[in-house]
């Protein structure tokens, strides 16, 4: 028997708000009447004219057999992946809803204006769909909300045309896999300063001093540190920094209203930068959520990109030649591997979960797949953001306990085979560009994290 599913079809297009929009998708905000299905939702519709979800394509995108669209792939995976490896309290609600052609289209032509011009001019909302994304407002129907990214700002970069988010490392890398010339600098710099070094002398504006080894230290004193560069930063640069926005009841606000962010108006800049510290912190510290993603981030990263490269050369050499003696070259890492099915991540995720470590050191060819799927996994986990949910400052307000469901984990989404590549040759990049500094002037970053599970 079929389970009913809801449809927002007889809503108005008034009754939602737009939000904002990534590559694939766009959000917006219930405001409509009273209605106990849809207070404090956001939905989430995909778009026409862009690339289509990974998972989608190997197998989300055409209808099952009794001719029902399968849910979202967002939804799936998160069901069957990601709440085995994040605890459900720090995932957003996610649930498939019903929509259909007419509705899209008008919901569609009455939204247009509120979009960007440049993001109009590529695409717009998929009218074909007969399902969406209903999940829980992160950013409304809370007084104060500040969303961490996981990720540095977008890079740009030409070889062909090459247009990518670099994810952020929470760790410095393995050192057993990394070449003689790159040993020094990727032992000591994290991956996040150098190339906020590159982007700085670029021209872009980057959070100089922020240091995600910090955030991520578990220390108090470091993330206190990690959290006054962000809140600096984002004050120096007027919010064009994008590792941190705030919302004030659901608006993202710049700098010049930074002081809606306190219950009381009437207070110096000091008393806001430090009130942020000090209502951010226990929650950052108090819940496990950075501990999480920085033992899954280096876990499933064990070569770098480095190590993972030189492996998948290894597995690669036996079809070096051809029958007529020809010498192939070798393709880039990635290229020609297929993307993970669902069924692949569920099954590598049991991999992960349950069989003994591997040995890093000296990793077997007979693995790149795992390692392949490890390095992919590891990606989603740096390109992710963090949402904090708060009350508006109040230096007096005596401490609580914390609510661990203020703290969500969001962009949790799979990423493509063929973006190893790119990630490689980025990397070589932002690692040339920084053997330019001079050995004084060259940041160190301390690395100090331990297993909390293994030292218990």
């Amino acid at each position: 028997m079929s389970v009913s599913i809801f449809s927002v079809s007889s809503t108005l297009p008034s009754h939602w708000k737009y939000i904002s929009e990534g590559g694939a998708t766009i959000v917006f905000s219930y405001i409509g009447p009273p209605n106990a299905e849809l207070d404090g939702t956001v939905l989430r519709l995909r778009k026409s004219g862009v690339q289509t979800p990974v998972l989608e394509k190997s197998q989300f995108g055409l209808m099952d057999g009794g001719g029902e669209e399968p849910d979202d792939a967002s939804i799936v995976f998160q069901e069957q992946c990601m709440e085995r490896l994040i605890p459900l309290v720090h995932l957003p609600r996610l649930r498939s809803v019903r929509v259909d052609e007419a509705w899209l289209t008008e919901f569609a032509r009455a939204h247009d204006v509120d979009r960007p011009l440049e993001r109009s001019a590529v695409g717009g909302i998929d009218t074909s769909k007969n399902k969406a994304v209903l999940a829980n407002d992160l950013v409304g129907g809370v007084a104060l909300a500040v969303e961490i990214k996981v990720r540095a700002q977008r890079s740009i970069m030409i070889w062909s045309v090459l247009t990518l988010r670099q994810p952020k490392w929470s760790f410095l890398p393995n050192k057993t896999h990394l070449s003689e010339i790159n040993h020094p600098i990727k032992s000591s710099t994290c991956r996040f300063c150098m190339h906020s070094h590159m982007r700085s002398g670029e021209g872009e504006s980057v959070s100089l001093g922020y240091c995600p080894l910090d955030l991520f230290s578990n220390n108090p004193v470091r993330m206190r540190k990690a959290v006054y560069s962000l809140y600096d930063n984002w004050l120096k640069s007027d919010g064009s920094v994008n590792n941190l926005k705030v919302f004030v009841h659901g608006k993202k606000i710049g700098t010049a209203e930074r002081f809606l962010m306190l219950e009381n108006a009437e207070e110096t800049d000091d008393v806001v930068r430090e009130a942020f510290a000090d209502a951010m912190l226990p929650l950052l510290i108090d819940t496990p959520v950075l501990r999480i993603l920085n033992k899954i981030q280096r876990t499933l990263d064990a070569l770098d990109i480095e190590g993972l490269s030189l492996l998948w050369k290894r597995a690669q050499t036996v079809a070096e030649i051809t029958p007529n003696g020809y010498t192939v070259p070798l393709p880039a890492v990635g290229v020609g591997a297929p993307n993970p099915t669902l069924a692949d991540w569920a099954s590598f995720i049991d991999n992960y979960l349950s069989r003994p470590p591997f040995n890093h050191t000296s990793p077997n060819p007979e693995d790149l797949r795992y390692y392949l799927l490890a390095y992919l996994l590891s990606a989603t986990f740096k390109d992710c953001s963090v949402i904090i949910r708060m009350d508006l400052l109040d230096p007096s307000r005596p401490k609580t306990a914390v609510d661990p469901s203020k703290v969500t984990i969001i962009d949790l989404d799979p990423k493509n085979m063929n973006r190893l590549q790119k990630w490689e040759k980025l990397d070589q990049v932002i690692v040339e560009a920084y053997r330019e500094v001079a050995l004084e002037d060259r940041k160190t970053c301390v690395d100090d994290w331990v297993d909390s599970d293994e030292e218990a």
